[in-house]
Order: structure tokens, then C-alpha cells, then sequence
């Protein structure tokens, strides 16, 4: 009796290990994807920004010499 209950006990930690350590992938895996995402977001940003700025720019040109 006491064996079959340490074999159970064994059975259930190493699932437990199973469980735990899935978890803890698909939250790293959570992580990464949302990771990427923000740098993927600040990159297009950062582009806007520069096309703004260069499109503000062009603007000032052509009203500089009607001044």
C-alpha cells in the first residue's frame, strides 16, 4: 500500500513539473510576442515621427519664400 501512494505522490510531482514548466514557456513565449510588438510599435513610430517632421520641413520651405 505505502508503494503504490509514493508512486502516486511521484506521478503527481512529475506532472506538477510537466504543468509548471509549460506555464512558464507559454508566459515567456506571452512575453516575447508582446515584446516584439512594442519594438515593432516604437519602430513605426519613430518612422511617422521622421516623415512628419520632413513633411513640416518641405512646408516651411515653401512658405519662406512667399514671405
Amino acid at each position: 500500500m505505502e508503494r503504490r501512494i509514493e508512486e502516486e505522490r511521484a506521478r503527481v510531482e512529475a506532472e506538477y513539473r510537466q504543468v509548471l514548466k509549460s506555464s512558464v514557456e507559454f508566459e515567456r513565449r506571452i512575453r516575447d510576442r508582446w515584446r516584439e510588438k512594442c519594438l515593432a510599435k516604437n519602430w513605426r513610430i519613430a518612422e511617422l515621427e521622421e516623415r512628419v517632421a520632413d513633411l513640416e520641413r518641405r512646408l516651411g520651405e515653401r512658405e519662406d519664400p512667399l514671405e
